[in-house]
C-alpha cells in the first residue's frame, strides 16, 4: 500500500507514525513546501525571542524517519491533486501515484484587505522563515504593533517586548482572549501583562498603515494613531484548502471530512488546520494531533472514529501561567464556581454535575489539576480544591 502526505506539520507526521504502527510494510512518502523536518510551532515563539534554536523543537531527526522508513520529500510544492489517477503532480512536474492521500496542508494567516497592509516591515508569523524575517528587521526599531488579542497575538507581543521593542497589541473584541477568556478573566491578564510592559487597545482595529519607505505608524478605526517601526499581523487563520478545491473535494470553511477523516473523494482524507469536521476547523494543535492520528489508522485499514476535539489552550506569558478549556459560558442547567483572589482567577462550569469549561489565571497548581480533569486523568474534586 502507497501512502502520500501532503504535509509535514502535526497532523502528517502524526498520521505518517500511525500508518507506521499499523502497517509496518507500508510504502510512506511525506511531501512538503518546507525546507525544514517537522517543528514544534508553539515554539515559535521561543525562537522569535532568541531563547530557543530551531534544533531544540525539531521533534525527529533524520535518522528517526530512516528507521521508521517514512520519506521525507522536502521543499517541494505539490500543483496538482487528481483523484481519479489517485495521483498527485509537483510544481516541478513530478507525478506521484498513491492508494491512500492525505491533505494536511494546515492553515495560512489571514491578512485583512487594509490599506497600506503591503507595506515593508508589515509581518505575519506562521513559520521558522517568517520568525527570522521579523528578527532581523526588528534590529533597530524601537516600537511594534501587534494586530489580535488571541493567543498568537499576545504570545508575539511579548517575544517582540524581549527583542527590546515597546509593543501596543491592539484588539478588536472588548477584552482580550475572548475565545479563551471570559470579561473577569481577561481583566486580571491584562492588568498582569500591563505590569509587564505591554500596552493594549481595544475595542479597535487598524484601518490603515502609513509610512514612506516602510510602515510608521497605525490609524486605527477609532480615528487614534499609534507610532509603529514595525507590525505583526495576528488576526486569524484561513484553512489552505485550494489543491483540494481544485481537485473537486467537498471545500467549505475547510476540507470536508466525516468521522473517519474521509474526504469527499474516495481514498483521500484530510486532517489538522485544514480539515473542517462536523462544521468546524479547530486551528489548535491537540486537534491537528488527534486528527492526523485518526486519519492515519483509517488510511492503514484500523477503523477509527474521530468524535471531535475538546478546545484547550495553555498559555505562558512571561511568567503568566493560563489555562482554558472546553464551554466556560453560564447558561440554563449549569452551575458555576469562581473565585477572584489572591492575583489569580479561577472558574468551573459544569452541566448534570459534569465538567464541560474551565478558565485559570494565575494559578500553575490550579492550572495543572484543571488539565489533568479535562484529560480525564484526574477527578474534578482535584481542581474543585482551589475554590
Amino acid at each position: 500500500m502507497k501512502h502520500v502526505i501532503i504535509g509535514n506539520g502535526v497532523a502528517g507526521t502524526q498520521a505518517a507514525l500511525a500508518i507506521r504502527k499499523t502497517d509496518p510494510q507500508a510504502e510512506i512518502s511525506i511531501v512538503s513546501e518546507s525546507s525544514h523536518l517537522f517543528y514544534y510551532r508553539p515554539r515559535l515563539i521561543e525562537y522569535l525571542a532568541g531563547e530557543a534554536t530551531l534544533d531544540s523543537f525539531t521533534i525527529h531527526k533524520q535518522d528517526f524517519y530512516e528507521k521508521m522508513s517514512i520519506k521525507n520529500v522536502l521543499s517541494t510544492e505539490v500543483a496538482k491533486i487528481i483523484p481519479g489517477d489517485n495521483r498527485i503532480m509537483t510544481k516541478e512536474g513530478s507525478s506521484v501515484p498513491y492508494d491512500r492521500l492525505l491533505v494536511a496542508t494546515g492553515a495560512s494567516c489571514f491578512i485583512p484587505r487594509i490599506e497600506g497592509v503591503d507595506k515593508e516591515g508589515i509581518f505575519s508569523m506562521r513559520s521558522v522563515g517568517d520568525a527570522d524575517k521579523i528578527r532581523e528587521y526588528a534590529k533597530g526599531k524601537a516600537k511594534a504593533v501587534v494586530i489580535g488579542g488571541g493567543l498568537q497575538g499576545l504570545e508575539t507581543a511579548h517575544s517582540l517586548s524581549k527583542l527590546g521593542l515597546e509593543v501596543t497589541c491592539v484588539e478588536v473584541a472588548k477584552w482580550l482572549l475572548p475565545r479563551q477568556l471570559d470579561a473577569e478573566g481577561a481583566r486580571l491578564l491584562q492588568r498582569l501583562l500591563e505590569e509587564k510592559g505591554l500596552s493594549f487597545v481595544f475595542p479597535d482595529f487598524a484601518a490603515s498603515f502609513g509610512g514612506k519607505d516602510g510602515v510608521e505608524r497605525v490609524t486605527l478605526k477609532s480615528g487614534r494613531q499609534l507610532d509603529a517601526d514595525l507590525v505583526v499581523i495576528c488576526a486569524g487563520i484561513r484553512t489552505r484548502s485550494r489543491l483540494a478545491k481544485e481537485a473537486g473535494l467537498k471545500v467549505n470553511k475547510g476540507v470536508v471530512v466525516d468521522d473517519h477523516l474521509q474526504t469527499s473523494a474516495a481514498g483521500v482524507y484530510a486532517a489538522g488546520d485544514v480539515a473542517e469536521h462536523n462544521q468546524r476547523v479547530y486551528g489548535l494543535w491537540p486537534a491537528a494531533k488527534e486528527q492526523g492520528e485518526a486519519a492515519g489508522l483509517n488510511m492503514a485499514g484500523r477503523t477509527t472514529e474521530y468524535a471531535g476535539t475538546t478546545p484547550s489552550s495553555t498559555l505562558k506569558v512571561t511568567g503568566i501561567d493560563l489555562y482554558s478549556a472546553g464551554d466556560f459560558n453560564s447558561g440554563q442547567g449549569r452551575s458555576v464556581l469562581s473565585s477572584d483572589h489572591d492575583g489569580a482567577y479561577r472558574k468551573l462550569v459544569l452541566e448534570g454535575g459534569r465538567p464541560i469549561g474551565a478558565i485559570v489565571v494565575n494559578d500553575a497548581q490550579a492550572m495543572k489539576a484543571a488539565s489533568e480533569v479535562f484529560a480525564g486523568k484526574a477527578q474534578i474534586e482535584e481542581f474543585k480544591k482551589y475554590f
